[in-house]
């Protein structure tokens, strides 16, 4: 049975997140194959201790090189000199609660509250999105 909840959701928030805070993406793979390689160089080769369960998903199973678990921090170093992303304790905490096992991972709810959102530099209000009032009788939606 497929399960689909907000907590697929928010593994794609996570990897949102780490690509802005990169400027490149996250996991860059060309194949389903690639792209679960790059994801266990970054977060760990998968085990029934870190995803209870994961062996009895549904779905072939193919053989990985092992990898240490959760790698991410090095991705984003706590500081740097030559000029990558560079990512605070709290902001790295709240990566590190979008886990793999969805029933861990965080909730919207619980990552809005973060104390990331509240450190220095604070996030800009709403307001700067511009609005453009609808033209009618120009572009495609010309009337005739």
């Amino acid at each position: 049975m497929k399960k689909y909840s907000t907590a697929v959701d928010m593994w794609s928030v996570g990897c949102i997140m780490a690509e802005l805070l990169a400027k490149k993406p996250l996991f860059n793979g060309k194949t389903g194959a690639d792209q679960i390689d790059k994801i266990f160089k970054t977060l760990g080769t998968q085990t029934e201790t870190i995803w209870p369960g994961f062996s009895e998903l549904p779905g072939p199973k193919a053989q990985f090189v092992k990898q240490p678990y959760y790698l991410l921090q090095k991705r984003f170093p706590a500081a740097s000199f030559t000029g990558p992303p560079v990512l605070s304790e709290l902001g790295f905490d709240l990566l590190n609660k979008l886990s793999y096992d969805p029933e861990t991972r965080i909730t919207v709810d619980d990552t809005l509250n973060r104390d990331w959102f509240r450190e220095v530099p604070l996030p800009k209000s709403q307001d700067f999105m511009p609005t453009i009032p609808p033209q009618l009788g120009t572009g495609m939606f010309k009337e005739h």
